[in-house]
């Protein structure tokens, strides 16, 4: 199977032809079904990571009584994971060829598996639940990118299409099966025993992992190279900072805050001493090689419609278990039965995609199109959001809303990606999804930044136009007052009762009000997308450079 190494672009550097040829003999070496079994193994742990992901939304209102949290506060154990995830996808690459694929891997579990039995010890302690997603969120960040990078070089040509459809069918049967499985355990025992639904899993895929991935580096690494610990420690460091100053500059008045002007000067800082250093030719084993990423055009030309993609993954994600169990009073349960239907979408969008709409659009045209669909379908969501939205109204536009956003998802990996040659899948891919979860989180520190922004805004126009309507409201008070007396009796203050249930309604009337603006927010980004998709489709093309939209040699990846 040397043909897997063969292409090598014009100007490629020394690094890169050495790594060609090894990762073709030792993909050589491998049976089709020892890769299949490879990938499949990979995609377990993955499927799990992922699943878990989507349902901690669930879980975050319980949560968040429970360990004594404001929602700025319980926001940081999405915020935090997040951290640990870019940091994990910062150095999957480099770590690849430090440790080898089987031991980074390995170890990522045993991170992962600390965090999560860390969250089940977490009960009343906000400190130790925040840690705890921090860690777990540092393993996590290993599989998808492995499991993605692994697809793309096992399997050459058309054999990819099946290979990827059976990655998808994995991760969309846990990711269905899971939000309702931790709703349930929620509301029938504690929040914090959903965690022990990842570990006979994370148990049976490191075993699988140990079994079918080959010892040793499926990547090359040369012992005579330095080792960049000093990019590592950089890159880690400058993100931690960049985290801190994005999450509390709201909150903290931003240059007001000696913490927040501080971890923004520091994240500037080391990122620009990190793009130096990286960059140099005399690092010989570097975290990213950024000459190399430079020149692959069609990344580099479409990193920010990768971010706004990510963006929109990560706040649409957000708000809806939010709307689901603060406006409309869902359970977990109820509320992860909605997340299974927008996983069902998903997952048949990434299948149809790969299978019918790549082949025969291509990326650019593909990405353009999800763009456009997800901005109406956002559109659609804003129409039928109300307090009492009913449920066979609401599951069909969250199943729309996973359809929409599954093309996108694919397309943004074909457009950024496709067809890099095979020395350059792991560094290529491993920037790519660096790039969109730096994306994804920062669209859920928007998405609580804008809904505090805007419940402030909305509850106090409420408020005031309650106050204009004085008729009116004396009459709506009145009559709680009566359902007050008439069901709990004159001995509980039906006026007390009265005023409180007016208050709820107003906080719920906000919130709607407020997870209706982010969705415009999510329609407009996703116009903006499709047009910088355009422009730099418009750059690209005049630079003369290559663009990759073969149908049969691109990247179908998550």
């Amino acid at each position: 199977m040397s043909y897997l190494g063969g292409y090598v672009p014009p100007g490629s550097e020394e690094w890169e032809l050495q790594e060609s040829r090894f990762m073709s003999k030792i993909l050589a070496q491998l049976s089709p079904q020892a890769r299949l079994a490879a990938l499949l193994s990979v995609g377990l742990v993955t499927a799990i990571e992922i699943s878990n992901r989507v349902s901690i939304n669930v879980l975050l209102p319980d949560m968040q009584g429970n360990v004594a949290a404001n929602s700025d506060e319980i926001s940081w154990a999405i915020t935090l994971y997040n951290l640990g995830f870019l940091c994990s996808i910062a150095v999957a690459s480099w770590m690849t060829r430090v440790i080898g694929t089987r031991k980074h891997l390995l170890y990522s579990i045993g991170f992962y598996a600390i965090g999560a039995l860390g969250c089940v010890f977490s009960v009343h302690s906000l400190s130790l639940l925040l840690v705890s997603r921090t860690v777990m969120g540092f393993g996590g960040g290993a599989f998808l990118v492995r499991a993605v990078i692994l697809a793309n070089t096992m399997f050459p040509g058309k054999a990819r299409l099946g290979a990827v459809i059976k990655l998808y069918l994995i991760l969309g049967v846990f990711q269905i099966v899971y939000p309702s499985a931790m709703g349930w355990i929620n509301d029938t025992f504690h929040w914090n025993y959903a965690f022990l639904l990842d570990f006979p899993f994370l148990a049976i895929g490191a075993i699988l992992i140990a079994k079918h991935i080959p010892k040793g580096h499926l990547f090359r690494r040369d012992p005579a190279k330095t080792t960049d610990y000093r990019g590592a420690i950089v890159l880690l460091v400058s993100l931690a900072c960049l985290q801190i100053a994005t999450s509390r500059g709201e909150q903290d008045l931003w240059l007001d805050s000696k913490l927040v002007a501080v971890s923004l000067f520091l994240a500037v800082m080391l990122l620009a001493y990190f793009f130096w250093w990286d960059y140099r030719p005399e690092v010989t084993d570097p975290v990213f090689h950024l000459r190399m990423l430079w020149r692959t055009a069609q990344l580099r030309t479409s990193l920010i419609v990768v971010m706004i993609v990510g963006g929109i993954m990560g706040a649409a994600l957000y708000v809806i278990p939010q709307y689901l169990r603060f406006v409309q009073n869902y359970s977990a349960t109820q509320t992860g039965g909605f997340i299974s239907a927008y996983s069902i979408g998903l997952m048949l969008g990434l299948i149809g995609t790969v299978r019918y709409l790549l082949p025969k659009l291509g990326g650019v045209w593909t990405l353009a199109l999800a763009l456009t669909s997800l901005s109406a379908t956002c559109g659609l969501i804003i129409y039928i959001f109300t307090p009492t939205t009913p449920t066979i109204v609401l599951a069909p536009a969250l199943f729309i809303q996973g359809l929409t956003l599954a093309p996108t998802i694919v397309a943004a990996s074909n457009v950024a990606t496709g067809n890099v040659p095979i020395a350059d899948v792991n560094d290529v891919s491993t920037m790519y999804f660096f790039v969109r979860q730096l994306g994804n989180t920062a669209g859920v520190t928007a998405a609580t930044v804008l809904f505090d922004h805007r419940m402030t805004f909305h509850s106090s126009r409420l408020l005031d136009t309650a106050n204009q309507l004085d008729p009116t409201t004396r009459m709506t008070l009145s009559a709680y007052a009566n359902l007050v007396r008439r069901n709990a009796g004159a001995a509980y203050r039906p006026l007390d009762g009265a005023l409180q249930i007016f208050l709820n309604n107003v906080i719920a009337q906000s919130r709607l009000l407020s997870y209706i603006d982010i969705y415009f927010g999510l329609a407009f980004i996703s116009i903006v997308g499709a047009l910088l998709l355009w422009y730099s489709r418009s750059r690209l093309r005049s630079a003369n450079a290559v663009t990759y939209d073969h149908p049969h040699r691109a990247n179908h990846t998550w």
